[in-house]
């Protein structure tokens, strides 16, 4: 039977919704969510074999939760409902002390760990060049006591002596503990910021027998909101300062293409700012200083060694970078071919032990 008394509540919220959908509708549709750093999906094609499918409504639902009115808004509410009520987690973001967020997404294992080292003790084997492995350690591992008791990570530790097993490891993690007083990794991000990366520089410089060059030209861009951020987007989190060492003289080439700066300067005017760096992540790059006469580094890697390969460029004359998740040549023969001496591949370990880009490259 219908009640009289809540009609009107009725009414209003149907037309809430109605006028919802018609905003919805006549709104132009976002392409991409800065909060999310996450491409958004777009208004789907109607057809009778995807009608009859269901393939239409699927993406039309889709199509509607992403683009919703005020859709930033309702995210950042969640976050804090879920903050409110004690959950320190949301979307595999975990919530530390000082303002830092943390990742419980990776799943570590010793299976991708013996592939991925298979594959690289392989591929120096194969070209009879000298590989070293600076595998990066997450911010959980150096900043423990940032981190809540028993939170679901993975074992830094563990998984980097296994590595130092099989290939030749250069050790950072030491190394970054004992800068611990130092901001080495971004809060809302897991990379790390140019004091971190210039300890790593410093680890390669040390195991390959390379002088260390002074700290060059640091460059700063504020309001910068990473990956956790996107997960876990509480409004009382402070933005980072994006910082990165941009060295005079080094030249970049994208798939043979001299780029004019290091950095994207439109990737550095949104919110995930680490992008900018090295103008993201490609197949193959390089890296050209017409100031050193000598040298020359293959180099497989991550997104951490867009904030390193800079400052290893001021040692090299050229350095040639592959990253495995979208390289699509044979490894292998660009290790035979290419006239240097050492192999580095930089990534954090979370990519060694939680998948098996590297053992899945061409050649392998």
């Amino acid at each position: 039977m219908l009640n009289l008394r809540k009609m009107p509540a009725f009414c209003l919220a149907m037309l809430m919704l109605i006028a919802l959908a018609v905003t919805q509708w006549l709104l132009p549709a976002q392409e991409i969510s800065e909060m999310e750093n996450r491409v958004l999906a777009q208004k789907p094609t109607l057809t009778p074999d995807r009608f009859w499918s269901g393939a239409y409504a699927t993406e039309l639902e889709q199509f509607a939760a992403d683009q919703m009115p005020l859709r930033d808004g309702f995210v950042s509410t969640y976050a804090t409902m879920q903050a409110i009520l004690g959950r320190r987690t949301s979307n595999d973001a975990l919530r530390g002390k000082d303002g830092f967020l943390f990742d419980t997404s990776a799943v570590y294992t010793q299976r991708n760990l013996s592939q991925n080292t298979d594959a690289l003790r392989g591929l120096a084997e194969q070209s009879g060049k000298q590989l070293w492995v600076l595998a990066v350690p997450t911010a959980a591992a150096v900043y423990a006591e940032k981190t809540p008791a028993y939170a679901p990570l993975g074992d830094d530790e563990a998984s980097l002596a296994a590595v130092a097993q099989e290939v030749q490891l250069i050790p950072l993690l030491d190394a970054m503990r004992a800068r611990e007083d130092q901001q080495l990794y971004y809060t809302m991000d897991h990379h790390w910021t140019a004091a971190g990366a210039r300890v790593g520089y410093e680890a390669v410089c040390s195991a390959l027998g390379l002088e260390v060059q002074p700290e060059g030209n640091i460059v700063s861009r504020e309001g910068f909101y990473g990956s956790f951020y996107a997960r876990y987007p509480l409004p009382w989190l402070k933005a980072d300062v994006l910082t990165y060492e941009a060295p005079e003289g080094v030249r970049l080439l994208i798939d043979g293409v001299e780029q004019d700066t290091l950095a994207d300067e439109a990737a550095l005017q949104g919110r995930d700012k680490y992008a900018a760096l090295l103008h993201g992540n490609h197949g193959c790059i390089e890296l050209i200083n017409d100031g050193v006469d000598s040298g020359v580094l293959l180099v497989i890697k991550d997104s951490y060694a867009n904030a390193l390969l800079p400052l290893l460029a001021r040692n090299y004359h050229r350095i040639i970078a592959v990253d495995p998740r979208y390289f699509t040549g044979d490894i292998i023969a660009l290790a035979t071919q290419y006239e240097g001496e050492d192999i580095l591949c930089v990534c954090g370990i979370g990519t060694l032990a939680s998948s098996r880009i590297i053992a899945l490259m061409e050649g392998f």
